[in-house]
């Protein structure tokens, strides 16, 4: 039983890192490519400044992160009603 529970472990962290990667290439591929013409002339959000005062505020991979956690944060929420329904082939939890 515990090789089992190693073994689920091992890949639920492979399968969480995968999705990492998928969400990342998500938001750097399709979403930031449309918001790029409100960054700047370089076109790069994730290197967006804002400036008050004299103060130099980098709020471009902020952004990006934060778009990120939200698509993630959908997908997960969206997933989870049925997730929480699915009955494993054993019958076990």
């Amino acid at each position: 039983m515990v090789d089992n529970q190693v073994v689920t472990f091992a890949v639920a962290i492979y399968v969480g890192m995968s999705l990492t990667k998928f969400f990342n290439a998500v938001i750097r591929d399709l979403v930031l490519p449309m918001l790029s013409p409100l960054a700047s002339a370089e076109g790069d959000v994730g290197k967006l400044v804002i400036v008050l005062g004299g103060i130099k505020l980098n709020i471009g991979d902020l952004l990006v992160q934060g778009l990120n956690l939200a698509v993630v944060f959908a997908v997960v929420s969206f997933a989870l009603p049925y997730l929480k329904e699915y009955v494993p082939v054993a019958g076990r939890r």
